[in-house]
């Protein structure tokens, strides 16, 4: 409904010779300039490319972050864990080498951690992300959250980070070594769809009108996601609304950036008064 609405209004003002705006033209550029990118790369190389190891990288992370625990740690049924030798290799130069050990912060990791009658996490006697609030300076309101979620009743602070730490470690250790073993596997399948495509000239052409498509869709996302993050900001006097009121401005980008489908997942409708 959206796109009819925009080539509606376009058409509309073409037929009553509405004037174009910097933005139009900004617009314009764009999208000449996305459509010849695809056109020359094809759908295959662009799918293959940045955007294929963007999965990759992304995947690898979700991957790693499933897998680590597995082999470091072991749950009992009562809720206690027990930490494997892979995992403690690491704990224990992390504990006695990185986190401090002397002073009121070195007491405060050595104090452990208990769950009160409601529920909330506490560490000598006080709630555990008030705690590391009033302990850590500058950064603690921010850590509190973390390190709450990480907590365990019943062990103290100075294990559950240091295990923290060693998960990180091997984390992007595993997260290094899949992005290697499927960026390897994506060039051997890429070559062999290049392959392909340059000794046949039908599917060769069907992949560049794909990147075409493809590359135009990406600006029409971007644009509209820069619209939606300026818009977040904007309260109606500030620099965002003075952006927001230029790139609504124009025969194409007023239909395009005021129809644009996150503002309305946003409940925002622009321009802001």
């Amino acid at each position: 409904m959206d796109f009819f609405v925009i080539v509606l209004h376009f058409a509309l003002g073409i037929i009553y010779n509405a004037s174009m705006d910097i933005m139009d033209f900004v617009i314009i550029g764009a999208t000449v300039l996305f459509a010849i990118i695809g056109l020359v790369k094809g759908g295959a190389k662009m799918f293959f490319g940045l955007f294929m190891l963007l999965i990759i990288m992304v995947g690898s992370a979700f991957i790693s972050s499933a897998i680590c625990p597995l082999f470091l740690r072991s749950e009992k049924e009562d809720g206690s864990v027990t930490y494997t030798g892979a995992a403690t290799v690491l704990m224990e130069p992390f504990g006695t080498s990185v986190l401090p050990t002397d002073g009121d912060i070195g007491a405060f990791l050595d104090a452990e951690v208990t769950r009160g009658p409601d529920g909330t996490l506490y560490v000598e006697g006080v709630k555990l992300t008030d705690a590391i609030s009033e302990k850590v300076p500058y950064v603690g309101s921010f850590l509190a959250s973390i390190v709450e979620k990480a907590a365990r009743p019943g062990e103290t602070l100075r294990t559950t980070l240091s295990y923290k730490m060693t998960e990180y470690v091997y984390e992007t250790a595993v997260w290094v070594v899949l992005v290697i073993i499927l960026a390897i596997i994506r060039n051997i399948i890429r070559k062999k769809i290049f392959v392909y495509l340059d000794s046949h000239p039908a599917p060769s052409k069907i992949d560049r009108v794909i990147g075409l498509v493809l590359n135009l869709a990406i600006l029409l996302v971007l644009l509209w996601g820069v619209g939606a993050l300026v818009a977040r900001f904007d309260d109606g006097a500030n620099w965002a609304n003075a952006a927001d009121n230029f790139m609504i401005k124009g025969l194409i980008a007023e239909p395009l950036m005021t129809n644009n489908p996150f503002l309305k997942l946003m409940g925002v409708t622009l321009p802001i008064a």
